[in-house]
């Protein structure tokens, strides 16, 4: 794994002197808030799970490389944490689990841009892709009653009858942002992404069960020129 981290990390600094001469590439570093929810496309019927989101971090770096005038491609690594909570019924007893999954996420975006003739140097832009993470970690912390007696447990869900199977992440991003030049070399961008997951967290003997992600990002940045 760190083998892998520093192969794409060096492609992303190779990457960047390739832009067009009419254009140039940055390479940002970003940060910001995964509000992650785990939705189940297919609950059993037994059982009623309701799903809210957890608040959790985001940062990561990212090298936009241009392809035309109006449209780029962004390269991007992250450490991104997910998971959320379910609550409901499991068997006739209420529960509640939070789930923390942090993942090393790569992200390949394409960057359409609009220019914003009020403000020099600022442009908005738009980004669609596949997103891929590979997991790091899985935590969860559960609480319920059993009759009349609240019970309460918490651990490592990579281990145990419970493990969490899924080790990839795979999805896709769409959203936009802003970028406003605030010196002769340097942007800042503020952009909001949305990421559906495809693949559920948990395997599992059927594809189409098992919670996925669903996760809102809020993420703000500093961009440079390379090359």
């Amino acid at each position: 794994m760190k083998r892998l981290s520093l192969v794409v990390i060096a492609m992303l600094f190779a990457l960047a002197p390739t832009s067009p001469v009419s254009a140039q590439a940055t390479l940002s570093l970003t940060g910001g808030v995964n509000l992650s929810t785990l939705a189940a496309d297919a609950p059993s019927a037994r059982d009623v799970w309701h799903s809210e989101s957890l608040a959790r971090m985001s940062v990561g770096l990212a090298a936009t490389i241009p392809a035309s005038k109006h449209l780029g491609v962004q390269v991007g690594v992250a450490y991104a944490q997910k998971g959320g909570r379910l609550s409901g019924l499991d068997n006739r007893q209420l529960v509640t689990v939070d789930m923390a999954l942090d993942y090393f996420e790569f992200t390949l975006l394409a960057v359409p841009t609009l220019p914003l003739s009020s403000w020099e140097r600022s442009s908005v832009r738009f980004f669609v892709g596949p997103t891929l993470a590979s997991r790091m970690s899985c935590e969860f912390d559960a609480s319920g009653w059993l009759g009349a007696e609240h019970v309460a447990t918490a651990g490592n869900c990579d281990a145990g009858p419970d493990e969490i199977e899924a080790a990839m992440d795979l999805g896709v991003a769409l959203g936009g942002g802003i970028a406003v030049g605030v010196t002769d070399r340097a942007d800042v961008n503020l952009d909001l992404l949305y990421t559906l997951g495809l693949i559920p967290i948990e395997g599992g003997d059927s594809y189409w069960s098992g919670p996925r992600h669903r996760v809102l990002t809020l993420r703000a940045g500093v961009a440079l020129p390379v090359g």
